[in-house]
């Protein structure tokens, strides 16, 4: 059975706070230090900058004449996947775009001090690199928090599913193509190579810090181990450590004889006892480390 949801629920609330945080993180890291020094993030926030700095319209505005219609086509192709809490997204990220124009906020008295004109814009550094490290960290620190609560920024979105359905692109390969087409553009439009390195540079860093915020950094080990002392090691896992683990059967692929093979999930902390243990019990083992960056349940995180 499906859960009907109610759209004023004190979930749909915490979302539709979350994404406005997220999208004033998004307007102050693209107004402040993308936009004056013409970094372009990709997408319709891409595009705004050249129709800003060559027509002068605002960023805001144009970033939300192309999105209504994207959204539209969104909802048209797709249903409701693209609901409330987008057009929520879409308009606070518009409007936060425009609000913190550094032109608009040089004017507040005492805080001239804390702004360098760059190109006729203002931010509040005057050196690239800190721009775009400090724009790509807060700008995507924005984006994620949107995504984590469920909405979406709109821009690359539709036409990237779009890319996907009529043509059979993954989504990842759609995204690629809409950000470097928007990208190449901006450098051609503002007749700097340059720009293109430090806008795939910016966007680089955004995608990691967006899914630091979405996934968490990674706190958490799963630990694969494959050994002829598998109660052993079991009872290690489960009375020293304390904590769960699963037992998969398998098959050597050059034996062909049975084996077991133990799965548990430790925290950073631990790993090193479990190795440890490991070692102590059979020297032999085969011992497999991967990282996760979520693990959501008993004795670990609570579902958001």
């Amino acid at each position: 059975m499906k859960r009907k949801r109610k759209i004023l629920s004190t979930e749909n609330i915490l979302n539709i706070i979350g994404i406005a945080f997220g999208a004033m993180f998004m307007g102050f890291g693209y107004s402040l230090f993308f936009i004056p020094f013409k970094i372009a993030p990709g997408g319709v926030s891409g595009l705004a900058q050249i129709f800003y700095f060559k027509l002068g319209i605002q960023p805001g505005q144009f970033m939300l004449m192309l999105n209504i219609p994207l959204f539209l086509i969104g909802v048209w192709q797709f249903g409701k996947q693209f609901g409330f809490k987008t057009i929520v997204a879409i308009v606070l990220t518009s409007f936060f775009a425009d609000f913190f124009l550094g032109e608009t906020l040089h004017k507040i008295p005492g805080i001239i001090p804390f702004f360098y004109q760059i190109d006729g814009a203002w931010s509040f550094t005057n050196e690239y690199i800190l721009a775009v490290l400090a724009g790509s960290m807060i700008y995507g620190f924005g984006i994620g928090l949107v995504l984590r609560n469920h909405g979406s920024t709109g821009g690359s979105d539709i036409p990237a599913l779009l890319l996907r359905k009529y043509f059979g692109l993954s989504m990842g390969t759609s995204y690629l193509m809409i950000d470097s087409i928007v990208i190449l553009l901006t450098g051609y439009f503002f007749k700097n190579a340059n720009l293109v390195l430090w806008a795939l540079f910016a966007l680089v860093v955004t995608s990691k810090v967006t899914d630091v915020v979405i996934e968490g950094f990674s706190v958490t080990r799963g630990v694969t181990i494959l050994s002829n002392k598998t109660e052993e090691i079991r009872e290690g896992i489960l009375f020293e450590l304390n904590r769960g683990c699963t037992i998969y059967k398998g098959e050597g692929g050059f034996s062909r004889e049975p084996r077991d093979i133990i799965f548990t999930i430790v925290t950073n902390r631990e790993l090193s006892r479990l190795k440890q243990m490991v070692k102590d019990v059979d020297s032999q083992a085969f011992f497999v480390v991967s990282d996760i960056h979520q693990t959501l349940g008993k004795g670990f995180r609570k579902f958001d």
